[in-house]
């Protein structure tokens, strides 16, 4: 399989109890979303909103893990929040150092300034090699943060899906900085 968000837990995840519990396992979330040939799965998210699977304080850091085995050499990953599953602000970007020798487990400081209520912890995932993919897992969670916060900061990075540019592999001299 390719890789899934693990901690906190993805919508419709087998890492997830309530979806487990309510039989709502879905074992493709670790495709792609979309490819050159076609969407799998619909971005954003690929599943729609769900139960939350974990509580995180705004100005705290938190761990972020992935599961699966095929990390295509790494690639270009980022962490972002969103409230209404439209607009996704980037809080983390690893460029072309994710998942390089096997690491999984990561850590992510939620802003000081995220507002409380309940919210969508996204992973995303352009991968080095390979063919052109793009991934993403949200995980439903709750932040306890400012309530009279406003999340602001640069998009996710959106490509090789349909209409989207499509990023090439990482390889000599591209090392995917023009994202």
């Amino acid at each position: 399989s390719h890789m899934l968000l693990h901690t906190p837990p993805a919508r419709w995840s087998k890492f997830n109890p309530e979806y487990v519990k309510a039989g709502k396992v879905d074992d493709n979330l670790h495709s792609p979303l979309g490819e050159p040939l076609g969407t799998r799965l619909p971005f954003p998210c690929g599943r729609a909103k769900g139960p939350s699977g974990a509580t995180l304080k705004a100005g705290q850091s938190v761990k972020w893990s992935l599961y699966g085995g095929a990390t295509h050499n790494g690639g270009h990953c980022e962490i972002s929040l969103s409230y209404d599953d439209k607009t996704f602000v980037s809080i983390q970007t690893i460029l072309g150092n994710c998942m390089k020798d096997g690491k999984l487990d990561y850590e992510v400081t939620i802003p000081a300034n995220a507002p409380s209520g309940p919210a969508t912890f996204a992973w995303t995932w352009i991968n080095w090699s390979g063919n052109r993919e793009y991934y993403m897992n949200c995980a439903d969670v709750d932040i306890e943060g400012n309530p009279n916060g406003v999340l602001t900061g640069p998009k996710i990075v959106e490509a090789n899906m349909p209409g989207r540019p499509t990023i090439p592999e990482f390889q000599g001299p591209n090392t995917g900085a023009q994202l």
